[in-house]
C-alpha cells in the first residue's frame, strides 16, 4: 500500500506535457523507426569494422570512432522533431494545448525537453552494449568511453533545447524555417568538429582515450558549461512562450548576469592555478559575443510597457533605474547588453594583464583590437537596425523582426571590413580569423577610428529613443494601481 501511495503521489506530480508527448510518441512511428534504424546501423557498422580490422591487435578505437558517428542522430533528428512539433502547436492556425492550458511557459518547455530526453536516453541505451564491446576488443579505456558518452548525452540535451527554442520563436513560417535551417547547419558544423576531435584523439596512438587524471576535470568542466547553456536556452524558450504583456526578460537577464559574475570568479582562480592568461582571453571573447548577440536581439522587444509591468516597477529611483535594465523593453535591453559589453572588455583586459604569464605587448594589442572591432560591429548593427526599423520601415517590418535587420547589417559590415583589410593591409590575416575578432591593423590606423566613430554616431542617434523609454518607465499612480488590483 505504501508503494502504491508513493507511485500515486509521483504520478500526480508528473509533467502533463511530458506525459502527453510520450504517449503520442509511443503511439506513432517515429520512435520505433529511430530505435530499429539505430540498432541496425550499429550492427552494420560493427560488422564492417570487424571485417576491416581483422588481424589488428586493438580494433577497439576504430570501432568506438565508427559508433560515435551513429550518436549524432540524437543531436540532429530529435531536436528537429521536437522543434517542428512545438512550432506546429504554436502556429496561429492550430489551437492546440499551448493556447488552452493554464500551465506556465517553463512547465511547457520542461515537458517538451523531458519527453525528447527520454527518446535520446533510449537511443543511447541501445548504443551501450556496443560501447562495452569496444573495451573487450582492447585499445579503449572503459571509464573514458562512458564519461565521453555522458558528455555526449548532455550535449544532445543542449541540441534538443536549441531545437525547442527555435520552435518557440515568434514570427511567421518563413522566418522560422530560415532560422531552423541556419541552426541545423550550425549544429552540423559543431557535430563534424566534435567527431573530428574524437577521431584525432583515437588516432594519436594512446591506449586510452584521455589520461584519467585529466579526464575527470575536462569532463566536469564540459558538463558544467553544457548545463549552463541548457539553462540559458531553456529560459529563453520560456520567455518566447510567455505572454507579451508579461515581464519575460527579467529571469533570463538575471540568470545571465549571475552567470557572468560567477564565471568571472572562476576564471580569475583558474588563471592563478594554470599560471596563464588564456582562460581570461576565452572568457572575454565568449561573453563579448553573448552580449553582442543579446544586444541585437534586444532591439526586437517592444518600446511600450504594459500595465502588468508598470505594476511591478519599484517606486524608489535607485531600484527603478536598476529595474529598467532588467525589465522587458528594447531600450533597457540595449543598455543592459551595452553595460555588459563595456564591463567585459574592461575587466577582461585587466584580468589578462594581471594574470601570471602575461601576454606580450603585441598579443595584448591584438586582443584589444579584436574586442574593439567585435563590440563596435555589434553596436553598429543594433543601433542601425533600430534607426532603420523605427524611422524607415516602421510600417513594413514588424518590430519582432528587427533582429533580422541587425544580422544583415552585421554580415554586410563584416564583409566590408574584410575587404578593407585585404586591400589595405600589409599583414596576411585570414578572413575567418578576422570574423572572430582578429585584426590586421594597429590602433593608430584609420579603420579603427572609423569603426569607433560609426558606432558612436549611430548609438548617439539612438539616445532620444532610449531617453523616451527611460522617462516612460514609471510605476502606476497609487490610485490606478489600487483600481487594477480590485479588478
Amino acid at each position: 500500500m505504501r508503494l502504491n501511495a508513493v507511485l500515486r503521489k509521483v504520478g500526480g506530480r508528473m509533467n502533463p506535457i511530458a506525459v502527453k508527448e510520450l504517449r503520442q510518441i509511443s503511439r506513432g512511428k517515429f520512435l520505433p523507426v529511430i530505435l530499429i534504424g539505430s540498432l541496425l546501423t550499429q550492427l552494420t557498422v560493427t560488422a564492417a569494422v570487424s571485417f576491416y580490422s581483422r588481424g589488428s591487435a586493438d580494433p577497439g578505437p576504430l570501432l568506438y570512432t565508427a559508433l560515435q558517428m551513429v550518436l549524432p542522430v540524437c543531436w540532429l533528428a530529435i531536436p528537429a522533431y521536437a522543434g517542428i512539433r512545438l512550432a506546429k502547436e504554436r502556429s496561429s492556425s492550430n489551437r492546440d494545448l499551448l493556447f488552452i492550458t493554464t500551465l506556465k511557459p517553463a512547465s511547457i518547455v520542461l515537458g517538451k525537453l523531458l519527453s525528447a530526453a527520454v527518446i535520446a536516453a533510449l537511443i543511447y541505451s541501445v548504443c551501450m552494449p556496443f560501447i562495452a564491446m569496444t573495451y573487450m576488443l582492447r585499445g579503449v579505456d572503459l571509464l573514458s568511453a562512458f564519461l565521453m558518452i555522458v558528455v555526449s548525452y548532455i550535449a544532445a540535451l543542449l541540441y534538443i533545447q536549441v531545437g525547442i527554442t527555435i520552435g518557440c520563436m515568434p514570427g511567421n513560417r518563413i522566418v522560422r524555417w530560415l532560422v531552423g535551417i541556419i541552426g541545423l547547419l550550425f549544429m552540423l558544423l559543431i557535430t563534424a568538429a566534435s567527431l573530428a576531435g574524437v577521431v584525432q584523439m583515437l588516432a594519436s596512438g594512446h591506449s586510452s582515450l584521455i589520461v584519467i587524471t585529466h579526464e575527470l576535470a575536462d569532463s566536469l568542466r564540459a558538463v558544467a558549461l553544457l548545463i549552463f547553456f541548457i539553462g540559458a536556452v531553456f529560459l529563453m524558450s520560456a520567455a518566447f512562450l510567455a505572454p507579451p504583456s508579461s515581464n519575460r526578460a527579467l529571469v533570463p537577464r538575471v540568470y545571465m548576469s549571475a552567470a557572468w559574475a560567477v564565471s568571472l570568479v572562476v576564471v580569475v582562480v583558474w588563471c592563478e592555478i594554470a599560471a596563464s592568461s588564456e582562460p581570461a582571453v576565452d572568457w572575454m571573447f565568449s561573453w563579448i559575443y553573448y552580449f553582442g548577440w543579446a544586444l541585437m536581439f534586444s532591439v526586437s522587444e517592444r518600446d511600450e510597457i504594459g500595465l502588468r509591468i508598470r505594476e511591478a516597477i519599484p517606486r524608489s529611483r535607485g531600484r527603478r533605474a536598476l529595474a529598467f535594465l532588467f525589465y522587458s523593453g528594447s531600450a533597457g535591453g540595449f543598455l543592459w547588453a551595452s553595460i555588459g559589453l563595456v564591463l567585459t572588455i574592461l575587466i577582461g583586459l585587466a584580468a589578462i594583464s594581471a594574470a601570471p604569464g602575461t601576454v606580450s605587448g603585441r598579443d595584448f594589442e591584438e586582443h584589444l583590437l579584436g574586442v574593439l572591432f567585435t563590440s563596435m560591429s555589434f553596436w553598429t548593427a543594433a543601433a542601425g537596425a533600430v534607426l532603420i526599423q523605427r524611422a524607415i520601415l516602421k510600417r513594413r517590418v514588424n518590430r519582432v523582426h528587427t533582429w533580422l535587420i541587425a544580422v544583415g547589417i552585421l554580415a554586410v559590415s563584416r564583409q566590408i571590413w574584410i575587404w578593407l583589410a585585404v586591400s589595405s593591409s600589409s599583414r596576411s590575416v585570414p578572413s575567418w580569423s578576422f570574423l572572430i575578432g582578429a585584426s590586421p591593423w594597429s590602433v593608430d590606423d584609420p579603420p579603427i577610428a572609423a569603426a569607433v566613430l560609426i558606432a558612436a554616431v549611430l548609438v548617439g542617434m539612438c539616445a532620444p529613443w532610449i531617453a523616451r523609454q527611460a522617462s516612460a518607465f514609471k510605476p502606476l499612480p497609487l490610485k490606478t494601481a489600487e483600481t487594477q488590483r480590485t479588478r
